[in-house]
């Protein structure tokens, strides 16, 4: 197996595990709706459904829906976790 595809397997597994991270901080923020706790890991969920459809060679969708549901997984995750901290910065209580 060359390197490159280990480095890339790597790359891979450390983004699932940030997402996931992300995901659990903010499920575990009770002041949110319950609909924004659980945007990100329906979000997550769907993305690694798509990707899973690589098993089953329909690989247009996960070409096509998983990385870009990943992304938006990370981004949603870092906004609400930032956005907190700003909150908490200021000692505006929720």
């Amino acid at each position: 197996m060359p390197f490159t595809l280990i480095l890339i397997a790597l790359f891979a597994l450390a983004f699932l595990v940030f997402n996931v991270v992300l995901c659990v901080r903010v499920w575990r923020m009770a002041e949110l709706p319950r609909w924004r706790r659980l945007l990100p890991a329906l979000l997550l969920c769907t993305a690694l459904a798509a990707s899973a459809g690589r098993a089953w060679d329909i690989t247009a969708v996960a070409e096509a829906v998983a990385f870009p549901l990943n992304a938006a997984t990370a981004l949603l995750g870092m906004y609400e976790v930032d956005r907190r901290r700003r909150r908490e910065r200021s000692g505006v209580a929720s």
